[in-house]
């Protein structure tokens, strides 16, 4: 246990410093997001529901949304309509629903196609609120934030890309036909966030073609001029094949990356897995240590109420812990609050997972009921622990690989995996309908066995 402690508090004492140097930049991310969220909340019922209808009845376009989580609002549905109203019917008709995603996965777009879900675009938080590294690289590149304008033209393309998924599964001969284009040069297909195109699930499979012609689309629209610079067989062919020969006016293409040009980057790192063995698995029940750090001046910020963890997140931590496996709930060994002005919503190293104050008290771009606001606290925390199991069963990751995408990086690999790992806890059915050999994975190498209601 002394042992534990020391960790712990050299974790912290790091982690102080850390949020203390990039709490300025943050606090303008959190309070910018945070307008935006009261904006959208002050608006009526009645002229979303009115969007909606006349979206439906003007391009058979159903949006839709489970109100006791995300809710579409209007100046979203007005970018919709916008996007709608650019793109010719040809292209347009592929797509029968918009959904905005009933969790808070911060993805940007997802279509799977399976089933009766084939035309159906799923739209992640990421989409409408840009990442962290989206929005530290706009920072890092044109020393501003992006204004409500340039996030609704990343929205717009996000949509866009979504909407190829379901065109390519609708006209499968021009979507083959692409591969001859595919490997005239290549165009960024990057993203700044989980949710990696590649590893989102298409009828029949999604491949780097696929996803190429998805971004060569989405720039045709955003930036038609910059496509055909840098790529002209690719905008011929999309002129032709895909929008019957419309161009699009262009709705502004604000990158946020160097041109080098070579795909999918997918990002990011994770610590080196297995550099210690798993804790022993004990007799009995388990509960990891759970406390709450001192930041001192950190703090100093957050409101009273806030610096202590309430007692409904303990309790959902309780909850959780009482239902997951110990082979998976065991490599978390111990839990801090951590009250900072960060945006994140939680951290890990090792064994310990870090909650922040803003993984329960932060506002949604909707209202939240004491329900929801729970729900997306087990979301982090699965999320988390999911990374702590990894890093101690780096077998794990490795199986994945070999199993469903050999040439994945350990990133997104990681991604990948808390991402099925949270549906199985939150929606087993759906994941289970929308891919059973992902489901039987994470039950067997994972949950050994355990599942969920």
């Amino acid at each position: 246990m002394k042992k534990l402690l020391l960790v712990l508090i050299l974790l912290l004492a790091a982690g102080g410093t850390i949020m203390a140097q990039s709490s300025s930049y943050l606090d303008s991310v959190y309070q910018s997001q945070n307008v935006q969220m009261q904006e959208d909340q002050s608006e009526e019922a009645d002229p979303v529901e009115a969007l909606k209808n006349e979206i439906y009845e003007t391009y058979q376009i159903e949006m839709i949304e489970d109100a006791a989580v995300n809710r579409w609002t209007r100046s979203w549905l007005q970018v919709v309509k916008s996007v709608l109203a650019s793109l010719p019917q040809e292209f347009r008709s592929a797509t029968r629903m918009i959904t905005l995603d009933p969790t808070f996965m911060p993805y940007e777009v997802k279509y799977n196609g399976f089933g009766e879900r084939d035309g159906e675009i799923l739209i992640g938080y990421g989409a409408i609120y840009p990442s962290g590294v989206y929005l530290n690289k706009f920072k890092a590149k044109y020393n501003r934030l992006p204004t409500e304008s340039e996030k609704q033209a990343r929205f717009k393309s996000i949509l866009v890309r979504g909407m190829t998924y379901a065109f390519q599964q609708a006209n499968p001969e021009i979507a083959k036909k692409w591969g001859q284009v595919y490997t005239a040069g290549t165009i960024n297909t990057r993203l700044h966030g989980p949710g990696q195109d590649k590893n989102m699930i298409v009828s029949p499979v999604m491949s780097l073609a696929m996803v190429d012609m998805a971004f060569s689309v989405a720039l045709y629209c955003s930036a038609g001029s910059e496509l055909k610079s840098k790529a002209s067989e690719r905008y011929n062919f999309i002129r032709e094949n895909v929008m019957g020969g419309k161009t699009v006016s262009g709705w502004g293409n604000v990158s946020v990356d160097d041109d080098s040009g070579t795909g999918n980057n997918g990002g990011g790192t994770v610590e080196t897995p297995g550099t210690r063995p798993p804790p022993e698995i004990p007799e009995g029940d388990y509960m990891p240590v759970v406390t709450e750090a001192d930041v001192g001046t950190a703090a100093a910020t957050i409101p009273q109420d806030q610096q202590k963890a309430p007692e409904e997140l303990k309790s959902d931590i309780a909850e959780v812990f009482e239902l997951m496996p110990k082979f998976f709930s065991t490599c978390t060994e111990a839990i801090v609050y951590y009250p900072t002005t960060d945006t994140e919503a939680a951290f890990s190293s090792e064994g310990f997972i870090f909650i922040t104050q803003n993984s329960w008290f932060a506002p949604s771009f909707v209202a939240l009921d004491a329900e929801s606001r729970s729900n997306r606290f087990k979301a982090y925390l699965v999320v988390e622990m999911t990374k702590r199991f990894l890093f101690f069963h780096p077998e794990v990751t490795k199986k994945w690989k070999e199993t469903f995408s050999p040439n994945q990086t350990t990133f997104d690999t990681y991604v990948d995996l808390c991402e099925a790992t949270l549906f199985y806890f939150q929606n087993p059915q759906w994941l289970k309908d929308l891919n059973a050999e992902r489901y039987d994975f994470i039950k067997s190498q994972l949950m050994k066995g355990a599942e969920f209601d």
